[in-house]
């Protein structure tokens, strides 16, 4: 499994003028074939600040996705209105574990 973690700084005001185009990357991405999870939220402690969560089958899957349309909607709608940083990881998991057990 492949986990895609970590966090963008947008523009000041720039996560909610993204919030339209989150819920449709979503929305179209949760359908891809090989996408286990994926989801984005907001760090309450840091304004503008885009939390991201993916989980992927494998490596083929997570490249198929990044060529999808609706990613280059997204990418260019986040060059639009500015990332002033992000902290993105890629890891590949070997070993899963539920916390409780």
């Amino acid at each position: 499994m492949i986990i895609v973690s970590g966090k963008a700084q947008l523009s000041p005001g720039g996560l909610a003028k993204v919030q339209k185009e989150m819920e449709t990357v979503v929305t179209a991405t949760r359908q891809e074939d090989g996408c286990i999870g994926y989801s984005f939220g907001a760090d309450v402690m840091e304004p503008d600040t885009l939390i991201v969560l993916e989980y992927w089958k494998d490596w083929a899957a997570l490249d198929a996705h990044v060529k999808q349309p609706h990613m280059g909607a997204w990418f260019a709608k986040l060059g639009e209105i500015g990332v002033v940083s992000q902290e993105i990881r890629f890891i590949e998991a070997g070993e899963e574990r539920n916390l409780m057990g």
